[in-house]
């Protein structure tokens, strides 16, 4: 049994380093790279902490992820030691803008020359000289106005002074979306874009399709479209749903935006069977610009790639779909999958498989006797039994030339802990003819 860390395969979901949580990310290109900007969650903590952490990759290589370490703390705002909940950036007039907000309810704006921070001169928004309140802020500078926006179940849209810190007199509108009955199912976290000449509303749903159309879990990003950054607006659909993730995921926040002519939605998903410790997640999105139209997206393991091939599967944590009570956590530096029983197991989706015989190598930890099943697609691909010492075990199994889904699923005694998966290598052996 090696039990040994398993690094990130890169452009894989989620796509920064295993140990990395971060959340209610939003996608900004700037300078040639793409800068997310989100939440910074602690390990088997609560939501988010008291610090801000920037990331980018070049635009036409999004499988290359930097850290540029903390780019904002608590210790900057004046008048909080609460927690630091969404941010949003813009660049405007040659600085960079970060726009947050804390778990007191309190919002503000800190600058920087550089879009990776450090982000200073922390200052609250207010409106007719009185600081607002709520969460999650929004930004988008259009037609030379600055469009800000904020709130949970009922979404709030103002437009902000030359200060960038005020509210102007007269333009803040609130009900733009709701969670009331017969509403959008607006929670939290919208993310207002623009997608050909229409505005398009981003946001944390708890629409459901039957009447009142809220009340579900907020772990779908839905879409809302209008001709006017005020509304109305129209809710269109689905762009994702982390829901399957993790037998705990409750929350989603994230936006989409086009990068080198493709479109991508950037979103989160929960880990180690709780609310919380969220990863970062991409999907490339099919959009009709012209009619603001969004296909939905599956949460995948293939991240920025352009096709998952076997070799690249080396973890856990890249499984897109977990069931049964599985999940993945962290301990001792490794990210194994745990809470295995009878009837749970992980999905590994879309895989690019061609015709032949492949070898697949598990190290895990034993806890009882197990049986392990793997499916590609609806078939059967193997059957083994693992051993009851902590062990590494290798099998072979044939599989057709297709793209669909590679399924691990456990039996044993029923309500028992069987065992623990810490990392796999599938390698092709030999080819077979079509």
């Amino acid at each position: 049994m090696k039990n040994n860390p398993t690094a990130q395969q890169k452009g894989l979901n989620p796509f920064l380093p295993f140990g990395t949580y971060i959340a209610d990310g939003e996608p900004k290109v700037f300078g040639g790279r793409v800068w997310l900007y989100g939440s910074y969650d602690l390990f088997d903590g609560g939501y988010c902490s008291r610090e801000y952490h920037v990331y980018s990759a070049p635009d036409d290589d999004l499988t290359d992820w930097t850290e540029h370490g903390v780019s904002f703390t608590v210790d900057d705002v004046p008048w909080s030691d609460a927690v630091l909940y969404a941010p949003d950036a813009l660049y405007h007039n040659g600085r960079y803008y970060l726009f947050f907000c804390l778990s007191d309810g309190s919002e503000g704006v800190a600058e920087s020359d550089r879009p990776e921070g450090p982000f200073t001169n922390a200052r609250r928004i207010t409106l007719d000289g009185r600081p607002i309140e709520g969460i999650d802020p929004s930004v988008l500078e259009y037609d030379g106005r600055i469009f800000y926006t904020w709130g949970q179940f009922n979404l709030k849209i103002g437009e902000l002074a030359d200060d960038l810190c005020s509210l102007k007199p007269g333009t803040v509108r609130d009900r733009i979306l709701t969670n009331e009955d017969g509403a959008q199912g607006f929670h939290e976290g919208s993310s207002l874009r623009r997608v050909g000449d229409s505005f398009c509303m981003i946001y944390a749903s708890e629409y459901s399709p039957e009447y009142p159309h809220n009340g579900a879990r907020p772990t779908k990003l839905d879409y809302a479209v209008s001709s006017s950054p005020y509304g109305p607006y129209e809710r269109r659909g689905t762009v994702i749903d982390n829901d399957g993730c993790d037998p705990s995921t409750w929350n989603n926040h994230g936006s989409i935006i086009k990068i080198n002519g493709e479109w991508f939605v950037f979103y989160h998903a929960s880990s180690n069977n709780s609310q919380f410790s969220r990863r970062a997640r991409a999907e490339r999105i099919e959009v009709d610009e012209a009619n603001c139209i969004i296909c939905q997206a599956q949460p995948s393991s293939r991240g920025f790639l352009s096709a998952l091939t076997p070799s690249l599967l080396k973890s856990p944590v890249n499984a897109c779909r977990f069931y049964g009570g599985a999940y993945v956590t962290q301990k001792a530096g490794s990210f194994p999958a745990t809470g295995i029983k009878n009837g749970s197991g992980f999905v590994f989706s879309p895989v690019q498989f061609e015709n032949g015989d492949y070898s697949l190598t598990l190290d895990y930890k034993a806890e009882a006797p197990a049986n392990l099943s793997v499916y590609i697609g609806k078939n059967p691909a193997a059957d083994v039994r693992l051993s009851e010492d902590s062990a590494e075990i290798s099998f072979d199994f044939t599989a057709p030339s297709c793209l669909d889904e590679l399924r691990f699923e456990f039996s044993g005694t029923e309500g028992v802990s069987l065992c623990e998966i810490f990392s796999l290598n599938l390698e092709k052996i030999r080819n077979k003819q079509e």
